[in-house]
């Protein structure tokens, strides 16, 4: 059967996904040796999850076990050597698996996954049987019994559900709930939009680096790796120029694993254990240990070819297949560029006053601009910087909409000393004052002299929980911004959101890409759909409104993780 979010329980049947300690099973567990690592703990073992009468946060709270504990989850009962169901009579379970496939399986509770994880090693099925007709097969087809041996659980890591994993540090008028959902109202404000800082507590170490989902992995800033990450990131920029795409998502994701590893790798076999690591990537590493260089890396950077492409798709507007286009015309340098387009220095761009007329300028007037300012752009802007930045804009949108609040996300956010450009999202309490607060801002502070090119300009739409493309619904503007007495242009990037959108707008204009990315692909696999002009719920598109960035990550089905360890980028 599909792989769906299911209706809510009904009060007669249903299986209680809040409850801190999990319920004892009617007989005691037997005892096991205990796995060396909690990833290994169910290694091998396939699961299947009937949705049918479970919760969401239950079913959020069974996938991250799941993941935790090393176990596959399938798609397909058939494939699954366990089936994880709350449904506890025959009759039920035959609406949605065959019997002959039931009895063929362990048929459990909830509860054995959690107690399996909480105790650290693998219970025994029989104990958990969920229906009374299928205990002889569940205790004959379990799967942790087959082999009598399993590994030893390490004592340093535990996995509580990820609804409970951090607490406010404060105390404060909103208290998120055990099971974090939509909000009533149709279109609620934010119970907390200027949460105390910082808001919870985190500890890296309460994570699992050898997750396959970079939004469940702690990635600092710098990591013990951060050579080897940045020689790999090397592959990964010459794939994206090339136009390699699948390619450079491999590299994308392995140094986003390698940026999460805890300590610096000093053996292959290190290496060997995490996920999206291949043969190819195992060899690179291998030679790193051994020599400190990657000679296919060396040979890239003294690529001609690579450095053209890679100047000329710095520049705004130019993607890897113009790229390629100039370069195969023979233009190899930034200033042969600039003769090409006949940029001046001082070429000026122009204020739209609508999203039409962004639409009707020419992708290659903006890239006249670019070229035109890229001295200025190339400049990064220190932390006192962005917050001068900050400062300015909030003070002129007092002026023009008071009452409005903002957070200045991207890089800056994540914790770099240097950005190079600059991200706020803003939004004000009263939802119906947003709405084209974006396009009269504009006008002010480019009749101010600070804004002098707007190079995207767009209005709310309606969430579409069928769009297929990233670039969310939010009202925004792309811009070139100057400090008033200043003469070095900057890139600052205006977002305006909906009161009820406004931590998912935090959430995912923080980034980085590759944490992004599979936050998206984890809210898919939750039955979600997530991008940062909100969440909907995909088999009925019902809209959810978390009142908390905290919220975002509970609705989710997340571990919090501080924005300063979102930089699973390089």
């Amino acid at each position: 059967m599909p792989f769906k979010r299911p209706e809510p329980p009904s009060d007669s049947d249903a299986v209680s996904s809040s409850s801190v300690t999990p319920a004892e099973p009617s007989q005691p567990p037997r005892k096991k040796s205990r796995p060396s690592q909690l990833g290994d703990l169910l290694k091998g073992v396939k699961i299947f999850v009937l949705q049918t009468k479970l919760e969401a946060p239950t079913i959020a709270e069974l996938l991250f076990l799941i993941e935790r504990s090393g176990a596959e989850l399938c798609k397909d009962v058939k494939e699954a050597s366990v089936i994880i169901t709350a449904v506890r009579m025959r009759k039920r379970l035959e609406r949605h698996i065959d019997w002959k496939i039931a009895k063929s399986k362990a048929v459990v509770t909830p509860d054995w996954l959690r107690d399996s994880v909480q105790k650290k090693t693998p219970m025994h099925c029989g104990d958990y049987a969920a229906l009374q007709d299928l205990e002889g097969t569940t205790e004959a087809k379990c799967p942790t019994e087959s082999d009598g041996e399993t590994s030893t659980a390490s004592p340093a890591l535990s996995t509580p559900p990820p609804q409970r994993h951090f607490q406010r540090k404060s105390s404060s008028p909103h208290t998120p709930s055990r099971e974090p959902g939509p909000s009533k109202s149709a279109t609620p404000p934010p119970a907390n939009l200027l949460p105390p800082d910082p808001p919870y507590e985190f500890n890296p170490e309460d994570l699992d680096y050898r997750s396959r989902f970079a939004c469940m992995r702690a990635s600092p800033l710098k990591c013990p790796n951060q050579e080897l990450c940045e020689m790999l990131d090397v592959m990964r920029q010459t794939r994206e120029v090339e136009g390699e795409e699948r390619s450079e998502l491999s590299y994308r994701r392995a140094v986003a694993v390698i940026k999460s590893y805890p300590t610096k790798i000093k053996y292959r076999r290190e290496a060997e254990k995490l996920p999206y690591i291949g043969t190819k990537l195992i060899s690179m590493i291998e030679e790193y240990l051994d020599t400190g260089h990657i000679s296919e890396v060396d040979s890239t950077l003294a690529s001609p070819r690579f450095h053209s492409l890679t100047a000329f798709s710095s520049i705004y507007g130019i993607g890897p297949k113009t790229a390629q286009y100039l370069y195969g015309l023979g233009l190899t340098t930034i200033e042969q560029l600039e003769t090409y387009y006949g940029v001046k220095p001082s070429e000026q761009g122009v204020m739209l006053d609508s999203e039409k007329d962004a639409r009707d300028v020419m992708e290659e007037n903006w890239i006249k601009v670019a070229l035109g300012l890229r001295h200025d752009l190339a400049i990064k802007i220190p932390r006192e910087g962005v917050e001068e930045i900050h400062r300015v804009i909030m003070a002129e949108l007092d002026e023009v909409e008071p009452g409005c609040v903002s957070t200045v996300v991207g890089g800056y956010r994540r914790g770099k000393t240097e950005s190079g450009d600059v991200d706020i999202v803003f939004t004000h309490p009263n939802a119906s004052r947003t709405k084209g607060l974006c396009k009269r801002f504009m006008k002010r502070l480019y009749e101010k002299g600070l804004v002098t090119h707007v190079m995207h300009l767009s209005g709310f739409h309606t969430h579409n929980a069928l769009r297929t493309t990233h670039w969310d619904s939010l009202e925004k503007a792309l811009t070139i911004f100057v400090l008033p007495g200043h003469t070095t242009r900057r890139r600052v990037d205006f977002i305006f959101a909906q009161p009820e959108t406004y931590w998912t707008a935090v959430v995912g204009w923080t980034g980085s890409l590759m944490f992004e990315r599979d936050l998206r692909l984890w809210a898919k696999q939750r039955g979600l759909k997530f991008d940062s002009s909100g969440m909907t719920r995909r088999r009925d598109s019902k809209h959810l409104y978390p009142q908390t960035e905290k919220e975002v990550f509970d609705i989710l089905g997340l571990p919090w993780i501080d924005p300063t360890m979102r930089n699973a980028d390089v």
